[in-house]
């Protein structure tokens, strides 16, 4: 079936919807573009990028909410940390809830917790999460951490040319191993290879056939024959990959436990809590899912980051020096930096709060709506899963009241003029209020120790072209609900003998273990 054909369906429904909608419309809403008869904002949306045209109406309306109509349906940005704060902290009770979209349903992704409305089955599960990985319990992690990071520089000294494979290793084997206590040493393992194919599925679910189904529910049910029903299809791919991203691992796991061989993990934990209590399918059901969304938070997300990472640390070679410089006063030549030496390494967790900031992986962040009619600073904000409110994060870690020259990559910014980190520990990256992150604590680790053992080793350079000349580089980076950056080359060397000796000491430590 043809996007066109996707479109006029979605345009003859929008009409019949606007009609109905805008007869009934309060008057109040935040401010926003002036919308088309029926289509609304729909053809000013652009399909790339679209924070970049959102930041620009923000400062056009200089307002912290906008309105964006489509089709009849409102959709509220909320653009600034003093209105997020206000919405989803301190009125957290009405501002929890996620809108109902029928493709994620579709897709086989309605178990992910950062995706589900609020309800007592997401309430059961947040509350595992929570307590595997609240920050006291995020130290366990530690070691296994540590261990990956170590891998990661080995993997990265095997080949300087090409970071990503490396990076994709130690993201996913982070991840497995807390959720599930599986070493991966490939980025084509089986489990790795199928989530991220259901991840790429849902990234990529942007077509007018998506739109139009999560508008209008009831297309669902069209035959799949019809023009405009292709959706139907690429969901159904979907769901299959999403049943054994949570069914093979989740098995891999009960083998284990029957043989005795399991690791100790958060899937290993949740099976001995089910059986000490007696807990039956509901409980596995419950479990099953939370150890998934361990892994699917964490995998794609530190992708994003230590490729941005890697892309600073190529454009600011001053920014490496100065924190090489701090790691060799501090922690020596003979060893990586370790988590004991983090209080004594500002400079080194600068850099690192300023990765998150710089290039936010999730521009736009994941749609709320509302419980009840509320009012934010004389606007109107209607209750209701129809509506939904989108939080810029990009927005607000790019606001250049807070962040000076907000474009710019500069550490310091989180330094107190006494060269202490200051108490800007960019938690917006990691959300706000009840619909916050669960594993902040574990990802912030995995970022500290992974950017800490990067820069004690390597010196970031831009690739040669045949002729001998710098490659150039482009910051620019994917649409999708986890933006990455685009494809870009530069070699990762060990700045001198000493760092050579200390990647040949960990490689050999590791085949000795």
């Amino acid at each position: 079936m043809s996007d066109t054909a996707s479109l006029y369906l979605f345009f003859a429904l929008g009409i019949f919807v606007t009609f109905i909608v805008r007869r009934r419309r309060p008057q109040q809403f935040p401010p926003g573009p002036t919308p088309y008869p029926f289509i609304g904002n729909f053809t000013v949306i652009p399909s790339r990028n679209p924070w970049v045209t959102y930041a620009k109406w923000s400062h056009d309306y200089q307002s912290d909410l906008i309105s964006v109509w489509e089709f009849g349906k409102l959709t509220i940005l909320v653009n600034t940390h003093k209105a997020a704060k206000e919405l989803f902290v301190r009125r957290s009770a009405i501002y929890s809830d996620r809108p109902h979209m029928t493709m994620i349903d579709l897709m086989g992704w309605d178990w992910n917790t950062a995706l589900m409305p609020y309800s007592e089955k997401w309430r059961i599960r947040r509350r595992m999460l929570n307590q595997n990985f609240r920050a006291k319990a995020a130290l366990e992690y530690r070691p296994s951490q540590r261990a990956k990071a170590e891998d990661l520089v080995r993997q990265l000294s095997e080949n300087p040319d090409d970071f990503l494979p490396a990076v994709r290793v130690f993201a996913a084997a982070t991840a497995m191993s807390v959720a599930y206590g599986h070493d991966i040493v490939s980025q084509h393992d089986r489990f790795v290879d199928i989530a991220d194919r259901a991840f790429s599925m849902l990234s990529g679910a942007v077509f007018p056939g998506v739109m139009a189904v999560n508008a209008f529910p009831f297309l669902r049910h069209l035959p799949s024959w019809l023009p405009g029903t292709g959706f139907k299809e690429y969901a159904r791919k979907c769901k299959l990959l999403t049943t054994e991203m949570q069914n093979s691992p989740w098995a891999f796991v009960k083998r284990k436990m029957n043989d005795g061989t399991a690791r100790a993990s958060l899937a290993s934990t949740l099976m001995k809590a089910g059986e000490a209590n007696g807990s039956g399918a509901e409980h596995e059901e419950a479990a099953k899912a939370v150890s998934a969304v361990a892994y699917a938070a964490g995998s794609d997300t530190t992708v994003s980051v230590l490729s941005t990472a890697i892309l600073a640390l190529l454009l600011h070679p001053s920014v490496v020096r100065r924190a090489q410089q701090e790691i060799d006063d501090v922690v020596g030549r003979d060893r990586l930096p370790d988590f004991r030496d983090r209080p004594v390494l500002p400079y080194v967790g600068a850099v690192a709060r300023e990765v998150l900031r710089w290039q936010s992986i999730a521009p736009l962040g994941v749609p709320r709506t509302t419980l009840a009619d509320d009012v934010y600073e004389g606007m109107f904000i209607p209750k209701g899963k129809t509506s939904p409110y989108l939080p810029k994060l990009r927005a607000m870690l790019h606001d250049p009241i807070k962040y000076p020259e907000p474009a710019a990559f500069k550490p310091e910014r989180f330094l107190t003029p006494e060269g202490k980190l200051n108490d800007d520990d960019v938690s917006t990256v990691f959300g706000f209020g009840r619909r916050n992150c669960s594993g902040q604590h574990f990802a912030d680790s995995s970022v500290w120790i992974s950017i800490a053992s990067i820069l004690a080793i390597f010196t970031v350079v831009k690739a040669k072209d045949a002729a001998g000349d710098d490659m150039p580089v482009d910051v620019a980076y994917t649409d999708g609900m986890i933006s990455h950056p685009r494809p870009f080359k530069c070699r990762l060397l060990p700045r001198d003998v000493k760092a050579e000796a200390l990647v040949r000491a960990l490689t050999d430590a590791r085949g000795d273990s």
